[in-house]
């Protein structure tokens, strides 16, 4: 887990060169999804080892790590410098409703898991309803992930267009050059993930010795433990932007890679595991679920007046720890 670290580093200097090409709206976008490769390696291996249960709990983990931890350290670096920090308007209210919705999708087939009385640990090498229906509401998931693209950088682009500076000033040679510094960065930051998921493999192997062999609890290992190593691509980019005034950046970082978390790694973790064999269910242990759903409450109420301060990032900070000895003491 040590590992990562460094590498996460590399990853953050390449996405702050990204970002002088795309803007943080886009380079963020980019650095979720170089991020969250490793959680949805993680959990495939978790997945094939059987571990059901821990690979939807690590999910919600994450998310709340993201949210809490990582949003919480950042915007108390970022407030620390200056006294109110604004937020882009449209991008932040955006992914704050993505973010709600998609625990939402989530918390339906909980729900309905609840009621019909079903229980989560159980029926994911069986072929049932539950399993048929968890894989129809997954490929819904993906495909309104997939149109939230078209209508960020799409249909309605100039909205969350932040400048348009850079496109007034360049000419051909400029916009090739540019063109030929992000292929070579992005080809970068693709290098650096393959060896970011390759040290994180070994990190698998002992996950179900540490279940069997320690008196540390299911929930504090997925919930907390597994997402402080899978979120530090992450938590160096964002909090790495918060210090040099890039909170937009650090925003789209934390909240758009939770959103993608439940979006499309936990859906495709769905239809991997048909293809495999193993039907993971879209129903989240109650615990998890009600942690994650008070962590995005938390972002979404932060967020909605648009600019942030370092008092609001101890409130975040704060309700991690809250979540954290109650997974660890309880």
């Amino acid at each position: 887990g040590v590992a990562l670290v460094p590498l996460a580093r590399l990853i953050s200097v390449l996405v702050d060169q990204l970002s002088e090409h795309l803007g943080d709206r886009y380079s963020g976008v980019v650095s979720v999804g170089l991020g969250n490769l490793v959680e949805l390696v993680v959990s495939i291996t978790a997945l094939t080892s059987g571990l059901d249960r821990l690979v939807v709990i690590s999910i919600a983990g994450a998310v709340i790590t993201n949210c809490l931890l990582v949003l919480g350290i950042s915007t108390f670096v970022a407030g620390y410098q200056k006294q109110h920090v604004q937020i882009n308007a449209r991008s932040t209210s955006l992914q704050a409703r993505q973010l709600m919705l998609s625990l939402l999708f989530l918390a339906v087939p909980t729900i309905f898991s609840l009621g019909k009385e079903l229980n989560p640990t159980e029926g994911t090498n069986q072929l049932d309803n539950f399993a048929v229906y968890s894989l129809v509401v997954a490929v819904m998931i993906l495909l309104y992930y997939v149109l939230s693209f078209v209508f960020q950088l799409g249909t309605h682009r100039s909205f969350f267009s932040r400048s348009k500076r850079q496109q007034c000033s360049a000419n051909d040679d400029e916009t090739r050059d540019s063109q030929q510094g992000i292929g070579a960065i992005l080809i970068a930051m693709l290098v650096v993930s393959c060896a970011v998921v390759l040290v994180s493999d070994p990190l698998v192997e002992t996950l179900e010795g540490l279940l069997n062999n320690s008196p540390l609890d299911e929930l504090f290992i997925g919930l907390i433990l597994l997402p402080l190593f899978g979120s530090t691509a992450e938590g160096v980019i964002s909090i790495g932007a918060a210090a040099k005034g890039r909170m937009d950046l650090a925003i789209t970082s934390t909240l758009e890679s939770s959103g993608q978390l439940l979006m499309f790694v936990l859906p495709m973790l769905v239809l991997t595991g048909w293809a495999m064999g193993r039907f993971l269910d879209l129903r989240v242990p109650l615990m998890a679920l009600g942690c994650t759903g008070f962590a995005v409450v938390t972002v979404h109420w932060i967020t909605e007046n648009n600019q942030l301060d370092w008092y609001e990032g101890i409130q975040l900070i704060t309700l991690y720890a809250v979540v954290f000895f109650g997974t660890l003491l309880l």
